[in-house]
């Protein structure tokens, strides 16, 4: 795939994914597999796992504006990939041993190893190589 095409579904997904999270919650917890109704507590962690992911959408999408500098759009992704990679860290560490039935962590794990994978598949073959002493 090209890289342009993985940024465009990447910004979409976060996007998707971040504004559903602000803006409902109790969609995210069940997807999630959390006991619904959610207590507040839980509402509010959802929704600033939410903003960040809207924050992050916005920020490689405004990197692939024509006046961004050279090295705004990597460093948007690199940010965007060092974020998915805490997530899916965590997501493995809080998987549950369950015999037969599929882990809460499940969904929150494929959709940040998705948010890496498409980062780095988004990310522009290099022209030169730098080296640094």
């Amino acid at each position: 795939m090209h890289p342009a095409k993985c940024r465009k579904l990447l910004v979409s997904l976060r996007a998707a994914v971040g504004w559903l999270s602000v803006l409902a919650p109790n969609l995210i917890g069940r997807a999630w597999r959390m006991q619904v109704p959610l207590a507040r507590e839980t509402k509010y962690a959802i929704r600033l796992f939410g903003i960040r992911n809207v924050v992050l959408a916005y920020q490689l999408y405004q990197a692939e504006r024509l006046d961004a500098e050279v090295d705004e759009l990597e460093e948007a992704i690199r940010q965007g990939i060092a974020v998915d990679s805490f997530d899916l860290i965590f997501a493995l560490g809080s998987r549950e041993r369950s015999q037969g039935e599929p882990s809460p962590s499940a969904v929150p794990f494929l959709a940040s190893a998705l948010g890496v994978i498409l980062g780095v598949l988004g990310r522009e073959p290099s022209s030169t190589v730098e080296e640094s002493f």
